[in-house]
C-alpha cells in the first residue's frame, strides 16, 4: 500500500527502507568523527597514554555527535520517509541501523588508525599502564593491556559500544517522537 491508496497519506512502512536514512546519517557523522580525531592527533592533543582534559572532553563531543545523529535520523524518516508517522519499533529500527553504520565505518577507521596511522598506540598505552600498575600486579595488567590494545578488539569494542547508544537513544528518541496513524473512519 502506498500514500496514493491510503486517503489520509500515510506510507506503509514496509515498501521504505530504513537503510538509507542510516547510510545517509551514519555516513556523515561518521566522517565528521574521523576528521575530529585527526585533527587531534595532529594536533598533539590525543595521547591515548595520557588522556589530557581536551581529549576527553573531545570523547564527551564524540557521544554527544552521535546521540544527536541518530535522533536527527529518527525524525528524518519519520517527517520524509514516512510523511510524519513513525512507531517505536520502527524508530528503534532506523537509529540502531544509524548507529550499526557510524560504529562499522568508526571501528575500521580506528583498525586503520592504530595499525597505518600511529602504530604505536598500542605500545605507548601499555608503557603508560605499566607505569601505573600495582607492584605484584604487572604481568597481569600487561596481559589485560595487551588484549585492549588489540586494533581489532578494539574495533569491536568501538561496534559495539556505538550500537549500544545509538540503540538507547532511538529507543528514548522513539518513544518521545512516536505518532501512530488515526484509524480510518
Amino acid at each position: 500500500m502506498t500514500s496514493l491508496d491510503d486517503p489520509r497519506g500515510i506510507v506503509d512502512p514496509a515498501s521504505v527502507s530504513v537503510w538509507p536514512t542510516a547510510i545517509r546519517y551514519g555516513g556523515l557523522v561518521s566522517l565528521i568523527l574521523i576528521v575530529i580525531g585527526l585533527v587531534m592527533y595532529l594536533a598533539g592533543m590525543s595521547d591515548p597514554a595520557n588522556p589530557s582534559p581536551a581529549s576527553q572532553a573531545i570523547s564527551c563531543l564524540n557521544y554527544i555527535i552521535i546521540i544527536a545523529a541518530v535522533v536527527m535520523a529518527v525524525k528524518a524518516h519519520r517527517d520524509k520517509d514516512l510523511n510524519g508517522y513513525i512507531t517505536l519499533g520502527r524508530a528503534m529500527g532506523v537509529g540502531t541501523a544509524t548507529s550499526l553504520v557510524i560504529g562499522a565505518i568508526s571501528a575500521v577507521w580506528t583498525i586503520i588508525f592504530m595499525t597505518l596511522v600511529f602504530p604505536d598506540m598500542a605500545d605507548a598505552i601499555k608503557d603508560a599502564a605499566m607505569e601505573k600498575a600495582q607492584p605484584g600486579q604487572e604481568e597481569m595488567t600487561e596481559k589485560m593491556v595487551g588484549i585492549f590494545s588489540n586494533p581489532f578488539i578494539v574495533g569491536v569494542f568501538v561496534l559495539l559500544g556505538t550500537v549500544f547508544i545509538g540503540f538507547i537513544t532511538a529507543l528514548i528518541a522513539g518513544a518521545i517522537m512516536k505518532k501512530d496513524p488515526a484509524p480510518i473512519a
